[in-house]
């Protein structure tokens, strides 16, 4: 359906119900069953095509509603031809990519197995990148999440982790952060909900992922919440991967000098949708002079390079600056099949896992036990340092995630936030002492910085914290900075 605003013309595509053009046509589903009691939902909503700002990232304004009377989102139903994210490719065009840049070692290649049958992801935005909820259905298991760098809230009972990113400038001129909130709905044993947005208030927040279910195996929000807000439904796709990489066929990673990653992705798709989602996707995105579109990764502020080329879409993400990383990419070129089977059957990855430690043990106030600390691990002879911690509700199970570069360089703090509480990791290069962590309520711990690791000269200590809000931490009284 076409629809003249003025001099511009916007298109929008099919009711959620229909085929969608930006994903897969789906397999027969099999999510997870409906929740008892499910809310007045809806998967109403309407899908913005990328093609009019996929190329010149305008920052004009998308109109959700034709009605003037309203300005909720309406439901929009138009027939399309269905179409596919897997578009035909030419049989000459190459597939396989390699990097040259002699700053990065080669590491390993992969082929990628396609994302499990029933995961689900939908975008809601105001038509710009000022407001965006992501809302992924995916198996429980990846439930047990730990945000580094973040701050645990709780607001009406609803639960979320805190953390600062990247902001778009036409957002946030002034300022290059914004805040990414996140949340976590478990649906039943097999399936959880991840719910992150920008540009919201955490009261605004926490009403979207009250409203969050599955229903008849699909993804389910609060149509009236989403009409409050003023947002729509303008993407949707079987992952969020899909979403941000393309349908992901091989992967190729390099190591930097400091053992840092980064990851070279080939993947079909359709280059004009990608783009206009990558802009609601990944912060700051922004186009170059070398045909790419770059920004940061909102979940971890990895920098992030896409460009389309010969039939592919190509992306780029690795530690340091985006616009660094958009320079590095000019030297991805086709493998060829010698040098594509040296990447994949040749390269052995060399991480290793080293020692691990407990450093802190307790029970929570629901008598739950917890214990945490750190693990050595080391990748391109550079040592490393991982958190571990007991998983919420599974107190056989532990989870892990990789300390802050900082760690080892300087007094440092990682709060790390999962559900139910936050921990606080504070370490020291060289010296022992007394860590103070200190909540918003004032509440005061103390621990003793030891060393671990005899092969490592670094002092820590954890320190688990369910007070909710932020921490402040002093080391023999000297304020400590993430």
């Amino acid at each position: 359906m076409r629809k003249q605003h003025g001099n511009l013309e916007l298109i929008e595509v099919f009711a959620p119900d229909d085929v969608s053009a930006w994903s897969d046509i789906p397999s027969e589903h099999s999510g997870p069953s409906d929740p008892p009691a499910a809310a007045r939902r809806s998967r109403r909503g309407v899908v913005v095509t990328g093609v009019l700002v996929a190329v010149a990232f305008a920052a004009s304004t998308v109109a959700l509603s034709d009605d003037t009377t309203s300005e909720s989102a309406a439901t929009t139903t138009v027939a399309v031809s269905a179409t596919t994210l897997r578009a035909p490719l030419d049989p000459s065009a190459p597939t396989h990519y390699l990097l040259d840049d002699p700053s990065l070692t080669p590491y390993s290649a992969d082929v990628v197995t396609p994302p499990a049958n029933g995961e689900q992801v939908r975008v809601y935005t105001d038509g710009t990148p000022a407001a965006i909820v992501v809302i992924e259905l995916h198996p429980h298991a990846d439930e047990a999440y730990g945000v580094v760098g973040a701050t645990r809230d709780v607001v009406n009972g609803i639960e979320f982790a805190r953390s600062h990113i990247w902001c778009p400038t036409s957002v946030a001129p002034t300022s290059t952060r914004c805040e990414l909130l996140r949340s976590e709905v478990a649906i039943d044993d097999q399936w959880s909900v991840t719910v992150r947005a920008t540009g919201l208030k955490t009261s605004e927040f926490a009403r979207i992922v009250g409203g969050v279910g599955v229903v008849n195996g699909a993804l389910a929000e609060d149509v009236d919440v989403m009409n409050d807000l003023g947002i729509g439904l303008t993407f949707e796709s079987d992952s969020r991967d899909d979403l941000i990489f393309g349908r992901v066929e091989t992967a190729v990673r390099y190591l930097t000098a400091d053992g840092e990653i980064a990851t070279l992705r080939s993947a079909v798709g359709n280059p004009d949708h990608w783009l206009a989602g990558i802009r609601y996707l990944v912060t700051d995105a922004q186009p170059s002079f070398y045909g790419r579109t770059y920004g940061y990764m909102m979940d971890t502020g990895e920098a992030f390079v896409a460009w389309e080329e010969d039939g592919r879409l190509l992306s780029l993400v690795g530690p340091g600056d985006a616009g660094e990383l958009a320079t590095i990419s000019r030297q991805v070129r086709p493998a060829t099949d010698a040098e594509w089977s040296a990447m994949v059957y040749g390269l052995r990855p060399d991480y290793t896992l080293g020692d691990f430690e407990t450093l802190a043990t307790g029970h929570a106030a629901n008598a739950e036990l917890w214990r945490a600390g750190p693990q050595l691990a080391e990748r391109g002879g550079v040592i490393q340092f991982l958190w571990w911690w007991t998983v919420p509700g599974r107190a056989d199970v532990t989870d892990s995630t990789a300390a802050s570069a900082a760690v080892g360089k300087r007094p440092h703090v990682d709060t790390l936030v999962v559900l139910g509480a936050t921990f606080v990791f504070v370490t020291h290069p060289s010296a022992a002492g007394t860590a103070t962590v200190r909540t918003a309520t004032g509440v005061e711990f103390d621990a003793e910085l030891i060393q671990p690791f005899a092969e490592s000269p670094v002092y820590m200590a954890v320190v688990r914290v369910e007070e909710p809000g932020a921490v402040t931490v002093e080391i023999d009284g000297v304020p400590v900075t993430p």
